[in-house]
Formats: structure tokens, C-alpha cells, sequence
């Protein structure tokens, strides 16, 4: 597999109700190459990571506890927390719509601002977590 380094990029979230159908599809009719896939205690994939030359797709679950998850969700990934709060400073000021942050979780120091059509745009910082997964 190959390692993809997250310093900073820009890389697609996508909510779906069928993560295996829309992995699979990817990998065979785009040639996108799995990094890696964690199912629910049943078995149901809850997410998938697909990675093409420079950069990754991340495909998860839509919950029904998530309803203002929009059409899109874009992860921002940057290098700290330092540059985290800093994207959160100039969003905070310019009004931007921001649910929740910034927070720390298992994965990631992040916040969420939402655009005008309802797309999320995930900040974040990674806390090392994935890289265990993609290894």
C-alpha cells in the first residue's frame, strides 16, 4: 500500500449509505487503490480510504444522528493545531457557519464550517491515529 503523507491537502469526504458499493465501484471503474476499510460489530462498512497519485478519498457512512451533513464534505488537513485554530480565527471572523470546534477526538484537532449550499469543509489536523490504520 502506499503511505500517503497528510501535511497539508485537500481531500474529498464523501457520505454515502453504501460505502462498500461506492469503494468497490471506485476501485474497479477508476482504479483508486484501498488504504483501508473499518466495519460496524455486523460487518457493515462504516468507512473506506481510496487512494490515487497524491492524494485520498475518504467514503463514510451517513448516520441518521448526522442530518445537516450536506450534499459534499471536503477535508482541509493541515500540518498542527496551530494552523488549525488559525483557519478557525479567519473562519470564526468572517461569520462562517462553524459546528463543532475546534475539538479534539481520537483522530483528529478539527472544526466543521458549513457553505452556503450546505457543504461541510472538515479543518483539520491529524493526531497520528489513521497512520496506524494505514499502515
Amino acid at each position: 500500500m502506499t503511505k500517503i503523507e497528510t501535511v497539508q491537502g485537500v481531500f474529498p469526504l464523501l457520505w454515502t449509505n453504501d460505502v462498500d458499493g461506492i469503494a468497490d465501484w471506485a476501485i474497479i471503474a477508476l482504479g483508486l487503490t484501498e488504504s483501508w476499510r473499518a466495519a460496524d460489530d455486523n460487518g457493515k462498512a462504516e468507512h473506506a480510504e481510496l487512494l490515487w497519485p497524491g492524494g485520498l478519498v475518504s467514503i463514510n457512512l451517513k448516520r441518521d444522528s448526522m442530518p445537516d451533513t450536506g450534499p459534499s464534505g471536503i477535508g482541509l488537513c493541515l500540518e498542527d493545531s496551530a494552523a488549525v485554530d488559525a483557519v478557525y480565527a479567519r473562519a470564526q471572523a468572517s461569520g462562517a457557519n462553524i459546528t463543532p470546534g475546534p475539538e479534539k477526538t481520537m483522530v483528529a484537532y478539527s472544526f466543521t464550517a458549513t457553505d452556503a449550499d450546505g457543504n461541510q469543509w472538515w479543518v483539520h489536523a491529524e493526531t497520528g491515529f489513521l497512520d496506524k490504520l494505514r499502515s
